[in-house]
């Protein structure tokens, strides 16, 4: 039996001379050179990005949990680097080189094509679980048991697992214009996502990596490279970490906090180089009133003179995180109100924008040019010059910006328009449209929706209406989704009701116990035990023996369990023996597993039903031997246990 990637590590940190990390690099170099050639499409940025994350992995290994696959691990260190990497060189592409790679996409239709440039950043979406599954099941072609025993899981439940992650990678990729399904992807990812890394490559950087003279060497050489990618850390928390001065704080918040109003130029606003009051934007990211922050920033946002927003753009790109939503915030009213002050540079820059990229300012200036002129950008999206909008994700997206900013001004100019989209764009809009009809008119767009072709367009704005409508009337929304035909009721129906949950789940259940059957019964019991967990359980357990009963109550103890383990022990132990009860148990287990694994063997043990006790007491004390063998190992002795493990 091969060794497995955490004992290698393990070894390599125990003797760096040991051939442990050849082992490794050869082992995952061909993922991580896919994913990093398929990301960038470019040669030798994926050699380079591959020596950079083995070299993060000498760095990391203390850090890196044994419970995480290193496939997955590779996988995610992979993608981070590779967009960084292209962040970094999207400034500088020109617009040809731009159109030649979009127009050698569109020119090859096959599924892989379409699927390369969003396939990795789609899989980074997932859950740390979905992406181990997906990453180890069609990125390395594991088989079914091999996942299991990896994972410390049932072969049945790997199976059904990976299946349920594919289909939300399947999902994913829906919403961003990609239209496939869980079979094509099955049979797609296995022979195109890995492909074998130079020969030469694994050679290099074996010996850069064995030849490192010590542990502070290696970081030094991690920190070199790093810092080859300089500009794509788009956001180092620099306002956090320089943590400005009380005073100097207090000084900019007496001062009156902003300068006064300025006057913008009438003529054409390009972007020229001039000076940014740092001190106060800084300032105002440091005020540790989230309100008046929030006003500061909207005061900076109005006053700052049109020709120096590009200034404070480029200074929050370096001086705030990417996540940060107040920097997002600010960077979009900046576009806006740059873009309707000289809509014609606005124009000019959406020529030169790579939307797959860097969606989110483009797709501001976009939004911002529309409720200008919505024929214009219109215009500007089908003509035959603006090349990327018939790629289908960046077309999708467009699309969708434009409908839904004209919908707001003329629904039924917009909707015509849409009709005469084809293709993913068609998609976008007909959701950007219907989907703003929808927020003050669900019935209407209810209407228009069943205009559409059956597929996986419909399908998605249905349950968008269904959610929409559900929040403010969720029992018209319910009466609305079970007149649909039988494969759009069944989905669009959880989702109003998931909806209605979400804000009143004493109530959706009141409606699900006037209906004859109760399909919906642990959709229901999954928000409600968020909120209150006794109320939940209590439903649950009046309803008759079923399978979705129990199933239901072991969910909702599962809740109830991360929130307060007692007095979920307490209930479930004043109830009466039976299949109900041992799935409380079991919920119970799964649940205190994560933080207790001797006491989630207790429960599991406590199960009647042996075959159920005894396959939940084994991956129980599969996954605590995997954690922590010594103790675990312990405990099976002096409790007379047999494991496989």
């Amino acid at each position: 039996m091969p060794i497995s990637d955490h004992q290698l590590l393990r070894q390599h940190l125990l003797d760096p001379s040991d051939s442990a990390l050849v082992t490794l690099i050869n082992r995952h170099l061909p993922l991580v050179h896919s994913v990093a050639r398929r990301v960038t499409a470019n040669d030798e940025a994926a050699r380079d990005i591959s020596q950079t994350v083995f070299l993060r992995l000498v760095k990391k290994a203390k850090k890196i949990p044994p419970s995480l696959p290193l496939t997955a691990w590779f996988h995610r260190e992979t993608h981070s680097a590779s967009v960084d990497y292209v962040r970094s060189e999207i400034r500088r592409q020109k617009r040809e080189q731009t159109a030649a790679s979009l127009d050698a996409m569109n020119d090859t239709p096959e599924p892989w094509n379409q699927l390369a440039p969003e396939i990795d950043s789609a899989i980074d979406e997932l859950s740390k679980n979905d992406r181990s599954l997906v990453l180890l099941r069609f990125y390395q072609n594991k088989t079914h048991p091999q996942i299991a025993d990896e994972l410390g899981i049932k072969e049945d439940a790997a199976r059904m697992r990976t299946n349920r992650a594919l289909e939300k990678l399947r999902t994913i990729l829906t919403k961003r214009g990609i239209t496939t399904s869980a079979a094509l992807l099955a049979s797609t990812l296995p022979t195109n996502a890995i492909n074998p890394a130079p020969a030469s490559l694994a050679t290099s950087i074996t010996t850069s990596l064995q030849t490192l003279p010590a542990t502070t060497g290696t970081l030094a050489i991690v920190k070199t490279h790093l810092l080859t990618f300089g500009a794509i850390t788009i956001g180092a928390a620099a306002v956090t970490t320089q943590q400005i001065k009380i005073n100097r704080l207090q000084e900019a918040q007496h001062e009156g906090r902003l300068p006064p109003a300025t006057s913008s130029s009438s003529s054409r606003s390009t972007f020229t180089p001039g000076t940014t009051n740092e001190p106060n934007l800084l300032a105002i990211f440091a005020n540790p009133d989230p309100s008046e922050r929030l006003h500061l920033l909207q005061q900076y946002s109005l006053h700052l003179p049109t020709n120096r927003i590009s200034e404070a753009l480029d200074l929050l790109r370096q001086k705030t995180p990417d996540w940060d939503s107040e920097s997002k915030m600010l960077t979009h009213l900046l576009l806006t109100r740059w873009a309707k002050a000289d809509p014609e540079a606005a124009f000019s820059s959406l020529d030169n924008a790579n939307f797959s990229l860097e969606r989110g300012h483009a797709i501001s200036v976009l939004a911002a040019l529309t409720s200008l002129n919505p024929q214009r950008t219109a215009n500007w999206l089908t003509s035959p010059e603006s090349s990327q909008a018939f790629y289908p994700v960046v077309g999708h997206i467009l699309s969708g910006t434009i409908a839904k900013e004209w919908a707001r001004q003329d629904p039924k100019a917009a909707l015509a328009w849409s009709r005469t989209l084809a293709d993913q764009q068609q998609a976008g809009a007909y959701s950007g449209v219907l989907g703003t009809i929808a927020a003050t008119d669900p019935q209407k767009a209810a209407s228009l929706a069943l205009t559409l072709e059956p597929g996986d367009a419909r399908d998605h704005i249905l349950s968008e209406i269904a959610e929409s409508w559900a929040r403010h009337s969720p029992k018209e929304a319910l009466a609305w989704t079970t007149k649909l035909d039988s494969d759009e009721k069944s989905h669009t129906t959880a989702v109003a009701l998931k909806s209605w949950s979400e804000t009143d789940p004493a109530k959706a259940a009141q409606y699900l116990d006037q209906q004859p059957n109760s399909n919906y019964l642990e959709l229901i019991a999954s928000q409600w035990s968020r909120r209150d967990p006794a109320k939940a359980a209590n439903w649950v357990a009046s309803k008759s023996q079923s399978p979705e009963r129990n199933s239901a109550l072991g969910k909702t103890l599962w809740n109830w369990t991360t929130q307060n383990p007692a007095a979920a022990t307490a209930w479930v132990q004043s109830q009466p023996d039976g299949p109900a009860k041992d799935q409380a148990l079991a919920g119970l287990a799964i649940a205190a597993v994560e933080f207790d694994p001797h006491t989630a063997l207790e429960w599991a043990q406590k199960i009647s039903e042996s075959s159920f006790r005894d396959e939940l007491t084994r991956r129980t004390f599969t996954t605590w031997a995997h954690r922590d063998p010594k103790t675990a190992h312990q405990w099976g002795k002096e409790n007379n246990f047999k494991s496989d493990d």
